[in-house]
């Protein structure tokens, strides 16, 4: 048995989940992430997560929603560019 770890380490570890979880699904979605813009918990257990997309410098974001509880992107939002269009997560 292993004891519980602090607070901090436990948020750390659930703002890395955050991270990789996003990644992977705006990679899955053709998106092309090439920074970590921005990643703020909004609320408990929800998170905005903001992606600097491909390529670098063009000013595209793709933000992303997330439900840490849930674990599954809950919206994201394309930003910048010629984009700005919304979509609902399946």
């Amino acid at each position: 048995m292993y004891p519980e770890p602090p607070n901090t380490v436990q948020q750390e570890l659930g703002y890395n989940d955050v991270i990789r979880i996003g990644q992977e699904y705006a990679a899955s979605s053709g998106y092309e992430v090439v920074e970590v813009a921005e990643a703020v918990q909004t609320r408990p257990n929800y998170w905005r997560i903001r992606f600097g997309l491909a390529p670098r410098g063009s000013g595209r974001l793709l933000e992303v929603e997330f439900d840490q509880a849930q674990r599954q992107v809950v919206g994201t939002t394309e930003v910048g560019g010629a984009a700005g269009r919304g979509t609902p997560a399946p």
